[in-house]
């Protein structure tokens, strides 16, 4: 299927009250860029968003670059049937062939309220042609093929199918946060809701080269890459944390290891955050999950944090958190093998219930203040550029 214009719907930008034309800006922008590369003519909301081009497209690769847009609830592929109902039985006559299968319904949206006819004299009397046309029956419950009608102040528009978007607020209209990611499945769904409640990212990773391999570095660059499909260019930040990880392991109780590991990441994050303007920290865990992530251990680790610490996979169990994956294209690259740091010196044994109070017993020897600032000065930072569309 091949079209050449497409209208979108959406659900909470109706909600918003006198900032509801910031959001409707950020979001033709966000289209824009998304769509970048094809033959755009246009994008407008005299109602709907009306996408035009210059000429027919693939239906499948502009859906595919709409799925990365949040703030669309649907998709509609169609085509301009005119302005007036006349024009409008034309265009059905002209395109019958459309109307498969043994039944019909005729569905009519009016936003332009000037239009002579309301919906459900568009229905009827469309209705009424097309059965005297075809000779098939109208279904209103159970139609093979539903024909839609969008009469709007820019024209009216048809279609035969509606798709479902990917929801959400416009990316650029809740502020920044820093996502802690991984090369795992969690973290990047993490960023990926964080991206649909319209709030920008940057992305944070811990590593622990040279006393590993680089294959997690290689793969969250891949990851930012798919990442920036839905956001446009974003930055990345790499932290070697080996140092810090053996200086652990030969001054602290084993169990504590991961929850020390992961209270160091929320301070050199935050402190990351804050340079860049940052308003609050992302990351990718799931209560109960794994033995780190007790409610006892979130609640130890967050002691350390003073901005807010935004876990959106937290009452999600993991088939929910992988189906997401696989939505957004990270799945794939997220199961390939690699030694991460949480797998560098790991416990055997990992406490699964600790409190604040015994981890702040336990880093005592280690001048946390002073590492969290020599790791933030041994970050490195990389503008990520969103993977290339295949047209």
């Amino acid at each position: 299927m091949e079209v050449r214009y497409v209208l979108g719907t959406f659900h909470e930008i109706i909600l918003k009250g006198h900032n509801r034309g910031f959001f409707e800006r950020t979001l033709v922008a966000n289209l824009r860029r998304a769509l970048e590369g094809l033959p755009l003519a246009s994008v407008t909301i005299p109602s709907r968003v009306v996408m035009a081009f210059h000429h027919e497209v693939p239906w499948p690769q502009i859906q595919a670059r709409l799925a990365t847009v949040f703030g669309l609830a649907g998709l509609i592929p169609a085509a301009r049937a005119g302005e007036s109902y006349e024009a409008l039985e034309q265009f059905v006559s002209a395109h019958l062939d459309w109307v498969v299968g043994e039944s019909f319904a005729v569905r009519c949206k009016r936003s332009n309220k000037r239009f002579p006819l309301t919906s459900e004299d568009i229905q009827r009397r469309l209705g009424a042609f097309i059965r005297h046309q075809t000779g098939k029956r109208v279904d209103l419950t159970n139609p093979a093929t539903t024909v839609r009608v969008y009469v709007q102040t820019d024209g009216i528009y048809v279609s035969f199918n509606e798709y479902r978007g990917a929801g959400g607020l416009p990316v650029g209209t809740s502020g920044k946060a820093l996502v802690l990611l991984s090369g795992g499945i969690d973290s990047p769904v993490a960023a990926l809701l964080t991206l649909k409640r319209g709030a920008k990212v940057g992305l944070v990773h811990f590593h622990s080269a040279p006393f590993t391999s680089e294959a997690s570095i290689r793969k969250v660059v891949e990851l930012a890459r798919i990442l920036a499909r839905y956001q446009g260019q974003l930055r990345l930040t790499l932290v070697p944390f080996g140092e810090f990880q053996q200086e652990v392991a030969r001054l602290t109780p084993e169990r504590l290891r991961v929850v020390l590991y992961r209270r160091m990441m929320l301070r050199v994050a935050e402190r990351i955050a804050r340079k860049s303007r940052f308003l609050a920290l992302v990351t990718g865990e799931s209560l109960n999950q794994v033995s780190s992530q007790t409610l006892e251990n979130l609640a130890a680790i967050d002691r350390v944090a003073h901005m807010p610490v935004l876990r959106p996979l937290v009452g999600m169990d993991k088939q929910e958190i992988i189906d997401l994956a696989v939505r957004a294209g990270t799945f794939d690259l997220s199961i390939l093998p690699h030694q991460d740091c949480c797998s560098f010196l790991q416990p055997l044994h990992p406490a699964t219930r600790t409190t604040a109070k015994a981890c702040e017993a336990a880093e005592q020897p280690l001048e946390v203040d002073r590492w969290a600032r020599y790791l933030q000065r041994q970050a490195t930072h990389q503008l990520i550029q969103p993977l290339p569309w295949e047209n």
